[in-house]
């Protein structure tokens, strides 16, 4: 008596899943932060993306997609095809953090006097505001509301410390986009993070959403 199964056989890499559905399964392992799964006409997958902490080695993390991946639905994937990055920054592996109630931005509000700027902002953190300022050059614009974001925040960091290495605003897709690049000091070690976010009602706005998008990760609940 023959026997069937459903879908294709293990071993040709197809199958009747869709890629979220893949790269949700391979989300739920131990480790792995997000996954990107991309298949081509046929429905082949030919690349496996997965981002993921230190906890395990590399090659233990491609065994494990593979098992989800054959368990769960049949299908058979060449351990040629995963690729996994493994993050060593605050963002992915700074003891300590929680995820509590993230800060949420109240007001930016900036003033400019001759050549002097200031800049200040209200974020909304739990049941309780922070405030933080920043003052400088007038030229420095963008980096002083990264600045007073962390100036705002600073007490959430733990035993971690952020300075601003640029805050800028480029265009991608048609849109703009806020990019800041913050330099962390952790217990373990310097680390480069950065964050982004459209800009929606205006440039301090998005500044400060990119900011906290770098930071969010490192924040503790108060």
């Amino acid at each position: 008596m023959g026997v069937t199964t459903n879908g294709p056989p293990p071993g040709d890499g197809r199958g009747t899943a869709s890629p979220a559905e893949l790269e949700d399964s391979i989300g739920r392992i131990s480790g792995i932060q997000s996954a990107r799964v991309v298949v081509n006409p046929s429905g082949r997958v030919t690349e496996v993306h997965v981002l993921a902490t230190r906890e395990r080695g590399p090659k233990q993390i491609v065994r494990d997609v593979q098992s989800v991946l054959l368990a769960s639905f049949n299908l058979e994937v060449d351990y040629r095809t995963v690729s996994v990055v493994q993050l060593d920054d605050a963002r992915a592996a700074a003891p300590g953090r929680s995820g509590g109630a993230r800060p949420a931005i109240v007001r930016v509000a900036s003033d400019t006097e001759q050549q002097t700027a200031s800049v200040t902002v209200n974020l909304a953190v739990g049941d309780g505001t922070r405030t933080g300022s920043a003052h400088g050059s007038a030229l420095s614009g963008l980096r002083l509301v990264a600045l007073a974001i962390v100036d705002a925040v600073g007490g959430l960091l733990g035993s971690s410390a952020a300075d601003v290495q640029a805050a800028d605003i480029v265009s991608a897709g048609g849109h703009q986009l806020a990019v800041t690049v913050l330099r962390l000091v952790t217990p373990r070690g310097e680390h480069l993070v950065t964050g982004s976010a459209l800009v929606r009602r205006d440039v301090n706005d998005a500044v400060a959403r990119a900011t906290l998008d770098a930071l969010n990760r490192l924040i503790e609940a108060p």
